[in-house]
């Protein structure tokens, strides 16, 4: 019975260990989320002068190209996380899957340890009873006789 109890005692800390794992890969991609609205905001903000030299629109447009190269570069980023929060729901889902599975065992070996000790506790009570029996019937013989 104990080797039941120490195996969902180990299920149990994979599967919380799981559920930490995907709940920082959702904050990554949280984070990651609010990094390319920021960087797109700061690309929205960014617009060519009205007036001024080229050297200034070309500053602007270059500013723009690099706000756009990092955008690009969080994407890949943020794929990259998707598929790794995607393994850890993955994982998740079979460590719960094992967890319920040691449960039911060590259950049922608790329910069949029971039904064995109800047995021996029966058949203890049967024996009693059975001496008893007899007991009372020998001096009922003698008592009669």
């Amino acid at each position: 019975m104990k080797n039941y109890k120490a195996l969902a005692k180990l299920r149990k800390q994979q599967f919380d260990r799981a559920e930490q794992e995907l709940a920082l890969a959702n904050a990554r991609l949280n984070l990651l989320y609010e990094k390319k609205e920021s960087l797109r905001a700061d690309e929205r903000a960014v617009e060519p002068p009205v007036r001024g030299t080229g050297l200034q629109l070309g500053g602007v447009i270059s500013h723009k190209r690099a706000i756009k190269r990092a955008i690009e570069a969080l994407e890949l980023e943020i794929d990259a996380a998707r598929r790794l929060k995607e393994e850890k729901e993955r994982r998740l889902k079979a460590a719960h899957i094992a967890w319920e599975q040691a449960k039911s065992i060590e259950s049922q070996a608790l329910k069949l340890l029971m039904e064995k000790e109800k047995r021996a506790t029966q058949n203890r009570l049967d024996e009693i009873a059975s001496q008893r029996f007899w007991r009372d019937r020998n001096e009922w013989e003698r008592e009669r006789s």
